[in-house]
C-alpha cells in the first residue's frame, strides 16, 4: 500500500493484523497501539479515530487496485482484448499477494451491509466493473471473445480472483496450498488463464467456424 511516514505505516500494519486477527469490532485504538508500539495519541493524529483508520485501510487499498486496473487499460488498444484481461488477471492476483492482510480483510469486510461499503462499492467497485466490462465489450466485438452474459462472466471472474483472499484458510488447511505465496500465485493465475481459453476467448481454430455464425456475436 502508499509509502506513509514509519509511525502512520506501523499503525496501519497493526490494525490490519488486529482486524484480521480479532475483528474490526473486537480490536480497541489500544490495541492497536500496543501492537504498533506507538501513542494511542499518534492515532488520533494521523485518523481522528478507528472508524477513521478504517476507512483509510480501505480507500489506500483500492485507489492503488484501480491504479494496477487503470495501468493495464492503457494498453487495451496494443495489446487486445486477450492479453489485456490476462495481464489484469496476474496484476490483480499479484497485488492481492503482496497486500495479502489488506485484502483479506478488505474483502471480508465488504461483504457486509454498511454504508462505508455502500460507499465502496457505489465508486470503487463500480469503476472496477467498468473496466472489466470494457474489455469484454471490445473483445466480444472485435470477436476475440466468444458471446457471453457480461454481467454472469464478470460474477465468475470476480469469484476466481477473489478466491484466494476469501478461502485462504480452506487452501491452507485442506488443500494445503498457500496464498501468499508468489508460487501459489503463479501456479493460480493459470488456472485462471485456462478458465479465461475454455470459456472466453476464441482460438484459432474455432475463429474460421464463428466466421459463417454472427448470431454468436449478438
Amino acid at each position: 500500500m502508499n509509502r506513509q511516514t514509519p509511525t502512520k505505516q506501523a499503525i496501519v500494519e497493526a490494525a490490519l493484523h488486529l482486524f484480521h486477527l480479532k475483528g474490526y469490532h473486537a480490536t480497541s485504538i489500544r490495541d492497536i497501539a500496543n501492537k504498533a508500539k506507538v501513542n494511542p495519541a499518534n492515532i488520533a493524529y494521523y485518523f481522528k479515530n478507528k472508524q477513521g483508520l478504517l476507512e483509510f485501510c480501505f480507500i489506500s487499498y483500492l485507489e492503488e487496485y484501480l491504479i494496477v486496473l487503470e495501468r493495464n487499460m492503457e494498453q487495451l488498444e496494443i495489446k487486445g482484448p486477450q492479453e489485456c484481461l490476462m495481464d489484469l488477471v496476474k496484476d490483480i492476483l499479484t497485488f492481492q499477494r503482496k497486500n495479502f492482510l489488506a485484502a483479506r480483510f478488505i474483502y471480508g469486510e465488504s461483504s457486509l451491509d454498511s454504508n462505508l461499503n455502500r460507499e465502496i462499492h457505489s465508486t470503487y467497485f463500480t469503476k472496477e466493473k467498468s473496466y472489466f466490462q470494457y474489455v469484454l465489450e471490445q473483445g466480444i466485438k472485435s470477436r476475440y471473445f466468444q458471446s457471453v452474459s457480461i454481467p454472469m462472466f464478470m460474477l465468475q471472474l470476480k469469484g476466481l480472483l477473489s478466491a484466494p483472499v476469501l478461502h485462504t484458510h480452506y487452501a491452507m488447511e485442506v488443500l494445503h496450498v498457500f496464498p501468499q505465496e508468489a508460487y501459489y500465485t503463479n501456479l493460480y493465475a493459470e488456472e485462471v488463464g485456462r478458465f479465461l481459453e475454455d470459456t472466453l476467448f476464441i482460438t484459432e481454430d474455432l475463429q474460421p467456424l464463428l466466421a459463417g455464425r454472427p448470431e454468436m456475436f449478438n
